[in-house]
């Protein structure tokens, strides 16, 4: 077993295109992933088995969510429980928020 280190700021500078996660670790059975987000996510879904989490760390995402909107801003986070239909949406111009996923290794991006 080795020590594994990851860099959020190398991943984010790497992402050019919104909702395409990038893996930075594995911690036991859950991901931690860096994510940028424009516009509405591609639908509205949710997760059947798992929790979700997101960190923002820079700008704001609206958290559309079937028991209302939850504005989370940088340095906020957010727990979509598992069952809950959802749908991030941002900014469609600007710089792109950031955020931390994590998540069940297993979750499917798109849902159930």
């Amino acid at each position: 077993m080795s020590v594994k280190t990851f860099s959020i700021n190398r991943a984010k500078n790497e992402i050019s295109q919104a909702y395409s996660p990038v893996n930075l670790a594995s911690v036991d059975d859950f991901a931690i992933k860096v994510v940028k987000f424009r516009g509405e996510f591609e639908r509205w879904h949710k997760h059947e088995g798992e929790d979700e989490s997101f960190i923002v760390l820079s700008g704001e995402i609206n958290f559309q969510t079937d028991e209302g909107d939850f504005i989370v801003k940088a340095g906020e986070g957010i727990v979509i429980p598992k069952g809950l239909r959802h749908c991030p949406k941002a900014a469609t111009t600007g710089e792109m928020p950031v955020a931390l996923i994590i998540e069940r290794s297993v979750t499917n991006r798109l849902g159930d």
